[in-house]
Order: structure tokens, then C-alpha cells, then sequence
């Protein structure tokens, strides 16, 4: 349902302010994102009344198809002295999300403009870019995929933690992940902008070069970053020598040919080598267990 909708309805019979609480809260639920929310809750003393006692039941209707990766947002959230999982959200907590929502939502814009639209076309294992990206295309299309970008906004919450919270608060949970989640959160890790828009990151080291040139994008990254990139290959390489008793492999040379700059395991056309990479598995040692696979290696859920 469109806030139009309503506010046509509003205009046409004014009860729509003293209508029954429940039945104003079921409109509520039907608006398809949390701007229609505040934008109807700001039309009467009511309606805002009513927003402000059903928060939690709205919230629950909207976020899953408003807010992208809720899960993630909603954890992180907790890392901004939000509410617990599980208990009770202010409106302004709803309005925090949709506010981080909206910086990634930028970040993303910016990746793309950057990196995306320069990412190199090859073949992977004999298959065309069309196996990836749909019929005819041959290459990268210039905006992310609806699974690419579901890595990055997950790998960008989780990046936007670690760099929120302590530096001693960083062991439990880098290793609480799994090595998939680890090689996208690396790599996440090179952004050539400004994480949360709060990091505070040094200037090109060419700031005369063209706009969105290779020099000119690439403003570096503050010192804590830096560390948290080197602690997150560390674990990557402790958890390759635990499981499978050797190195991990590196993605980096990759990206010479099937991305651009550092970029690669974010795409969709690379995910099998990422697989294979993490787990190791054109090697025919034993292996983990499923369990222990899905665990700290590699979750097939990540990407859904």
C-alpha cells in the first residue's frame, strides 16, 4: 500500500485520525517502507500516537522488506547502545536503522562507481559472464547483483562494528566467523572510502589526479583499520592451518584479471574459486565435518 493511497483516502474522509487503533495499525503495516511510516504518522496527533504504541509489532511487518539484511542491521544496531535482540525498539530506533540503512545504501552507490563498473570481463571455468549476470551479458553489469550486494551490505554492518566498538572487543568476535565471512570482511576491509561515514581517513596521495581516478579513489585507510585488516588474515590463516594444516590461499592475484583494484570475492561469477579457495577443496586430505564446515569454514546461507 502506498502512503498516497492513504493520505487520498485521509483527505476524502477525515475519520481516518479517530478510526480504531487497530485498524490504524494495520495500515500501518501494510506501507511498504519506514518513510511511508513516519510520513503518515506525521499527518495527526493520532496517527503519531498510534505509531509510537505499535512500534514493534509495525516494525516487525515493514523491517524485513524495508530495511536490507535486517538481521545484520538489527545487530548492529546493539552496537550503537540500541536495544538488545529480542527487546522492545523505540521509534527512534527504528529511525536510527533506517538512517545506517541509508549510509550504506550510499556506500554502495560509491562502490559502484568506483569499482564496479570497472570490473574486468574474462571467462570463469569455460562459462561466460552470461552463466552469472543473464543471457547476452558479457560482462560485470555496472551496479551490484541482489546477491553481491547482500555480501557487502552483511561484510559492511560487521566492518562497521569492529570499527565502532574496542579494539579488545575484536578477538570474540572475529572468531566467532567463519573463514567465508572473514575473506569478504577483508576484503571489505580496502574500501577506498570512509567507514560509517565517522572514520576519519587519510587524503589521496595524488589529490590533482582526475575524479575517480585509480590514485584519486583510493584515500587510503585510518590506522585502526589497517590492524583490524591484518588481525582478520590472521585468523584467516589460523583457521586454514587448523582445519586443513596449510596456508591459507590468497584472492588477491585474482583480481588482476576477474576485478578491479583488490576486489574479487565480493562477485557473483567468483564465488565457486572463493569456495575453493576457502575450503581447500581441490585438496584431497581429509576434511571437517559438515558441521564443523558450516561453523568456521563455509555457511551456504550466507549469501540468502
Amino acid at each position: 500500500m502506498s502512503l498516497t493511497s492513504v493520505q487520498a483516502d485521509d483527505n476524502r474522509h477525515p475519520s481516518l485520525s479517530i478510526m480504531p487503533p487497530e485498524v490504524a495499525s494495520n495500515i500501518f503495516c501494510q506501507l511498504s517502507s519506514f518513510s511511508d511510516v513516519f510520513a503518515l504518522s506525521a499527518v495527526c496527533c493520532r496517527l503519531r500516537d498510534i505509531w509510537l504504541e505499535s512500534v514493534n509489532p509495525i516494525y516487525h511487518q515493514i523491517a524485513p522488506r524495508s530495511i536490507p539484511c535486517e538481521r545484520a542491521a538489527r545487530r548492529f544496531l546493539v552496537d550503537q547502545d540500541g536495544p538488545d535482540l529480542g527487546s522492545p525498539m523505540s521509534a527512534k530506533d527504528v529511525v536510527r536503522m533506517v538512517r545506517n540503512a541509508n549510509v550504506i545504501e550510499k556506500a554502495i552507490l560509491q562502490f559502484e562507481r568506483e569499482i564496479v563498473r570497472r570490473v574486468r570481463s574474462v571467462t570463469v571455468d569455460g562459462l561466460e559472464y552470461e552463466g552469472f549476470y543473464g543471457p547476452n551479458v558479457l560482462k560485470h553489469p555496472p551496479t551490484l547483483t541482489r546477491t553481491e550486494r547482500t555480501r557487502f551490505i552483511c561484510s559492511y554492518y560487521a566492518l562497521w562494528s569492529l570499527m565502532r566498538i574496542d579494539r579488545s572487543e575484536w578477538e570474540s568476535r572475529i572468531q566467532a566467523m567463519t573463514s567465508q565471512e572473514l575473506y569478504y570482511l577483508r576484503e571489505m576491509a580496502k574500501l577506498t572510502q570512509s567507514i560509517g561515514q565517522e572514520e576519519i581517513v587519510p587524503p589521496p596521495m595524488f589529490p590533482l589526479e582526475p575524479p575517480d581516478s585509480i590514485h584519486s579513489i583510493n584515500s587510503g585507510q585510518s590506522e585502526k583499520r589497517i590492524g583490524l585488516e591484518r588481525r582478520i588474515g590472521e585468523q584467516i590463516q589460523h583457521n586454514s592451518w587448523r582445519f586443513f594444516e596449510r596456508d591459507a590461499q590468497d584472492c588477491s592475484n585474482n583480481a588482476k584479471h576477474e576485478g578491479f583494484l583488490w576486489f574479487v570475492v565480493l562477485w557473483d561469477h567468483f564465488q565457486p574459486a572463493v569456495e575453493d579457495l576457502v575450503t581447500h577443496r581441490s585438496v584431497r586430505l581429509g576434511k571437517p565435518s559438515p558441521a564443523i564446515m558450516a561453523q568456521y569454514i563455509w555457511n551456504n546461507g550466507f549469501n540468502e
